[in-house]
């Protein structure tokens, strides 16, 4: 009688063991202002035990074979993903995860501006895009946290592009600054972007 091979038995006892979800991964489009979201899942028949959630943004209600989470989504201004491990009647486990996808209010074209130690002092551009939608109206203001820096600020289209032209006053020493982006939005996530100018040593 010839010995059954032990090694995939071995491999199906190192899987993690998964409840019977009809989904474990759910992807959410948010809107940019949008503070909260009601994410559903759902068993294929386990009723569901215990549920806890990875993130305090998280709410859980349990109703029988479905999950109901209440996501307070006020802080999210990009893509990010929220988990919540389940315990179901069949005695196992599952990780479910919400991709939430929040589209962006404003767009920079570089969230920092280099020189390396000794170059030319020579300007940089950056552009800044308010896409459609956005609740951002308008760029309100621009300042430097410190004095090494001049820049001059542009209106390339009012309510959708900005320009701002940086250029050091000497690159012969390192240092590193922010010039810091105000907007007309109330909502606190997109009140001001932050953008780092450094001088800094070459490779």
């Amino acid at each position: 009688m010839n010995a059954r091979p032990l090694l995939p038995l071995l491999l199906l006892a190192a899987l993690p063991a998964l409840a019977g979800f009809r989904t474990a991964e759910q992807t959410v489009k948010l809107s940019p202002t949008q503070t909260r979201a009601t994410v559903v899942f759902e068993t294929d028949g386990s009723a569901i035990r215990k549920a806890k959630p990875l993130c305090d943004c998280t709410k859980l209600e349990t109703s029988g074979t479905k999950l109901i989470a209440e996501v307070n989504t006020a802080t999210f201004d990009s893509s990010v993903d929220k988990q919540i491990d389940v315990r179901t009647s069949d005695g196992l486990t599952t990780r479910l995860t919400m991709h939430f996808e929040v589209p962006p209010a404003i767009v920079l074209s570089a969230r920092s501006l280099v020189w390396v130690r000794g170059s030319a002092p020579e300007p940089q551009v950056l552009t800044i895009t308010l896409p459609e939608g956005s609740p951002i109206r308008s760029i309100k203001d621009a300042g430097l946290s410190g004095n090494n820096y001049d820049f001059v600020p542009e209106t390339v289209s009012k309510g959708r592009e900005y320009r701002l032209t940086v250029t050091p006053k000497s690159t012969e020493k390192g240092n590193l600054e922010r010039l810091v982006i105000k907007t007309d939005c109330a909502d606190p996530r997109y009140a001001q972007r932050i953008i780092y100018l450094q001088v800094k040593a070459g490779k």
